[in-house]
Order: C-alpha cells, then sequence, then structure tokens
C-alpha cells in the first residue's frame, strides 16, 4: 500500500494544498505577495525618489553655507561698525568734558 492511498493522508494533503493556495491568495490580497514586474516598478520608483532626495539635500547644503558665508561677513560689518560707534561715542564724550571745563574756566 503507497503513502498517498492511506485515507487519512489524502485529506491531509488535500487540506495541506488548500492551506497553500489560500495563504497565497491571502498573501496576495494583504499586498506581501506581488508580481516581479511590479515589485521593480516600486524599486525604481524609490530609487529615482532617493536620487531627488540626494539632490535635495546638496541644494539645501549649498544654500545652507551661502547663508553662513553671509552671516558670517554680516557679523564682520557689524562689529566693524560698533567699532566706528565706540570711537565716536569716546570723541563725542571728549568734546563734552573740555567744553564744560572751557565753560567753567574764566
Amino acid at each position: 500500500m503507497e503513502f498517498a492511498a492511506i485515507p487519512w493522508v489524502q485529506g491531509s494533503l488535500v487540506t495541506l494544498a488548500l492551506a497553500v493556495i489560500a495563504s497565497a491568495c491571502w498573501l496576495v490580497f494583504k499586498g506581501l505577495l506581488v508580481p516581479q514586474r511590479t515589485h521593480d516598478s516600486f524599486v525604481a520608483v524609490l530609487e529615482l525618489r532617493i536620487t531627488e532626495k540626494a539632490v535635495e539635500v546638496e541644494n539645501y547644503k549649498v544654500a545652507w553655507q551661502a547663508a553662513e558665508a553671509a552671516r558670517r561677513e554680516q557679523d564682520g560689518q557689524l562689529s566693524e561698525l560698533l567699532e566706528y560707534a565706540r570711537t565716536t561715542d569716546q570723541v563725542i564724550r571728549a568734546l563734552g568734558r573740555r567744553g564744560s571745563r572751557d565753560a567753567l574756566a574764566p
């Protein structure tokens, strides 16, 4: 007697085959099992998005570097202007002290 001829084995094999078919249908329905062509198109789209994001990152990096250079330039100009303001303040204060001494002298 062959192994596949036993009645309970035949029922088990049919049940096993139905379970495999049902699980394959379930995987397709859930989207976990897709055709190779669909998978390749998904991969191509994702690779395109990755390259676009890499270009976008590079553009943002260049823009940030330009903004940092402008900020450094602005800081230098502001410190120079503050130095001029301090010098002007000292000159005006010195002139004010000298004027007050001249007003007190007869």
